[in-house]
């Protein structure tokens, strides 16, 4: 049975707020405090049971993950990421390395300038592939960008 994960947002509509497998989500975050808030919050949100990998970009995830032992899973694979836009190139190849990701939950916290001198191109390109990507291989994919990205024209 494929899993469904929350965002962890109880005022949202489960529609807004629930992700299956097999998809993509992007978040634009005004500012970095407030996406390190979110990415706590959605992990804290998941069942104790969920298969969910922690990807942070320029940072140590033990340093920015506080959760209390009463919420969250009760293992999360942790992966950092170097701030580069080679990191965001192999990071499907990388996570197939390391781990079968089959129903789990990716969430990728961005750093603050990782899409900053990628093009409008490069970016949907990404997008389409982490799409087809999650697709595959049955998981979620969250991605926490903190700062205004569009993608598309």
């Amino acid at each position: 049975m494929d899993n469904v994960f929350t965002l962890g947002i109880s005022s949202l509509w489960d529609e807004v707020c629930h992700m299956p497998v097999g998809g993509v989500w992007w978040l634009n975050v005004d500012r970095y405090a407030d996406a390190v808030s979110l990415f706590n919050q959605t992990l804290a949100a998941q069942a104790k049971n969920s298969h969910v990998a922690a990807l942070v970009m320029g940072n140590k995830p033990k340093d920015i993950i506080s959760l209390d032992h009463t919420h969250g899973p009760d293992n999360i694979a942790l992966f950092t990421l170097p701030n580069r836009p080679q990191a965001l190139e192999e990071i499907h190849r990388d996570l197939v390395c390391s781990l079968e990701p089959g129903n789990y939950l990716f969430i990728l916290l961005c750093a603050e300038n990782a899409w900053q001198n990628i093009n409008n191109e490069k970016l949907c390109a990404w997008v389409e592939k982490t799409s087809r990507w999650a697709q595959y291989h049955r998981c979620a994919f969250l991605a926490s960008i903190p700062r205004r990205i569009s993608i598309g024209s």
